[in-house]
């Protein structure tokens, strides 16, 4: 007894279920693989723990190379230096930058810019979570805290405000 395509067949009772084929079995006295069938074996294996290794070492490194900056004068940052793009003041390690070349001047220019932006970002969401949370409060149940929401209204943003000055947009 069977069925056709997409027919499924019960056995009710009786003997043990019918079992698919199974390979043959291994013959005792065939020589174990080679090492070479066992890599083709595991070739697929270890492509896929391997090669995305040996993409992130050839790709670069995400952290920059060369002098750090800090935007604060922390030991042994003390050397201060004025950024071309923002204007805005950062520190090196003088041991780091004594013999470096306007090039590399420009590029941690560019990084303390980055750097400066990050941080103003990160400060802008925190305001505007805050104003928000503002508004929220001053939104009651039955009627709203007029005192509350112009408090909300004329909350202080200034990372918000120095992002505009620079040219960026906020919400």
């Amino acid at each position: 007894m069977g069925g056709g395509p997409g027919v499924r067949v019960h056995q009710f009772g009786g003997g043990a279920p019918r079992r698919r084929p199974q390979q043959a079995a291994r013959d005792p006295n065939a020589p174990p693989p080679s090492l070479s069938q066992t890599l083709q074996s595991l070739l697929p294996l270890l492509l896929l723990f391997i090669f995305p290794l040996l993409s992130g070492l050839f790709s670069g490194s995400s952290t920059p190379s060369g002098p750090s900056v800090k935007l604060d004068p922390i030991p042994p940052y003390t050397q201060q230096r004025v950024s071309s793009g923002f204007g805005i003041h950062y520190y090196v390690d003088p041991r780091e930058v004594s013999d470096i070349s306007t090039r590399k001047w420009k590029e941690l220019d560019k990084r303390a810019d980055a750097n400066y932006y990050h941080k103003l970002s990160t400060e802008c969401e925190v305001q505007q979570q805050r104003q928000q949370q503002m508004y929220q409060q001053a939104q009651g149940f039955f009627f709203t805290d007029q005192v509350k929401l112009q408090e909300a209204r004329g909350y202080k943003m200034p990372s918000c405000q120095r992002l505009n000055d620079l040219g960026y947009r906020t919400r």
